[in-house]
C-alpha cells in the first residue's frame, strides 16, 4: 500500500505556464522549484507501481524538469508534430532499454534514446554521486547517446544530460559519477527488477503515470 502525494499549490506557482502551444512557441526549461524538501512519486508502470523521492536540493533544475514535464506544467515538443504542447509527458511511454539486474530506463517520447522534450538540461554533478550511485535505486537522467542506426541532427553540447530520460539503478553504478545528473532514489526494487527482466525479454511494459 502507498499513499498518492498531491502536489502542493505552492509547488504550482512556481513552475511557468504556457501562453499558447504551437509550433513557433518557445519551449525551454522550468525554473528551479523554490522549495528544497524532497517530492515523493509514485510511477505507475504495467508492472506495478515503484515508489521514489526526488532530491530538489540535490539537483533543482532536473527535478523542475521533472515535475513540469509530469504535471503538464512545463511545455515540451511533440516529437511527432512538431508543436510545443501540454499534456503529462511521461503517461504511456516506455521502458526502452532494460539491463537485468543493472538498470532500466524511460522518459523518452521518440522510444530509441534520442528523443527529448524540446530541450537539454545543463548537468548537475555533486560531490557524492560515486556514494549515491553505488546504492541500487538511484533514479537518474540518462546519459546522451547516439540514436541506433542514423545520425543525430542535433546532438548535444558537452556537459549536458539528454533531457527527459530516467534511468532506475539495480546495481553499484559509482563509475557513472561526474557523467549524469542523480535526482533522487527509488524502492520497490522487485517491480523494477521484473520490469528490467521482462523488456529484456522483449515484452512491452510502459510508465502509464507518474503520480506526484
Amino acid at each position: 500500500m502507498y499513499t498518492r502525494v498531491v502536489i502542493s499549490r505552492a509547488w504550482m506557482l512556481v513552475l511557468p505556464t504556457l501562453a499558447s502551444c504551437s509550433r513557433s512557441a518557445r519551449v525551454e526549461p522550468p525554473p528551479s522549484l523554490e522549495s528544497r524538501a524532497p517530492i515523493p512519486v509514485v510511477l505507475e508502470t504495467s508492472e506495478g507501481s515503484v515508489r521514489c523521492e526526488l532530491d530538489t536540493a540535490h539537483a533543482p533544475q532536473a527535478v523542475a524538469m521533472v515535475v513540469g514535464l509530469a504535471t503538464a506544467r512545463a511545455a515540451f515538443r511533440d516529437p511527432r508534430t512538431g508543436v510545443a504542447v501540454r499534456r503529462p509527458y511521461y503517461d504511456g511511454l516506455a521502458f526502452f532499454r532494460a539491463v537485468p539486474n543493472v538498470l532500466v530506463q524511460t522518459g523518452c517520447p521518440v522510444g530509441d534514446g534520442s528523443g527529448t522534450p524540446g530541450y537539454r538540461l545543463p548537468l548537475e554533478a555533486r560531490e557524492d554521486d560515486a556514494t549515491r550511485l553505488s546504492h541500487p535505486g538511484t533514479l537518474l537522467l540518462a546519459r546522451y547517446q547516439p540514436p541506433p542506426n542514423r545520425a543525430d541532427p542535433s546532438p548535444p553540447a558537452p556537459g549536458r544530460t539528454i533531457g527527459s530520460q530516467l534511468v532506475i539503478t539495480l546495481d553499484d553504478m559509482s563509475h557513472l559519477a561526474g557523467q549524469v545528473t542523480v535526482v533522487g532514489s527509488c524502492s520497490d526494487l522487485e517491480v523494477v527488477r521484473r520490469i528490467a527482466n521482462d523488456v529484456a525479454a522483449g515484452t512491452h511494459v510502459s510508465l502509464t503515470h507518474m503520480s506526484l
